[in-house]
């Protein structure tokens, strides 16, 4: 479990992207991680499957992001705000 909240992460990737422009999935990581107070747990945390926990969130959090209509993939590997 996450340390910092879904809406957090969420304003992380709203953050990102609207510094970046267009941008990969792993340009909005290196971003956040750069730019944003993640916390260390998060970073170095992994899931129950070995996956790491923070690119899991980053991830739902876009996933949710485009369900509201906030964000869209024109191409794939995409990540652009709307």
């Amino acid at each position: 479990m996450p340390i910092a909240s879904r809406a957090t992460y969420c304003r992380w990737v709203q953050n990102a992207l609207t510094a970046l422009g267009p941008s990969t999935p792993k340009t909005v990581y290196d971003w956040i991680r750069k730019n944003e107070a993640v916390p260390a747990a998060d970073l170095s945390g992994l899931t129950s499957d070995g996956e790491n926990l923070f690119e899991k969130e980053v991830r739902f959090a876009r996933w949710q992001l485009r369900q509201e209509g906030t964000i869209i993939s024109p191409k794939r590997g995409i990540w652009v705000l709307k």
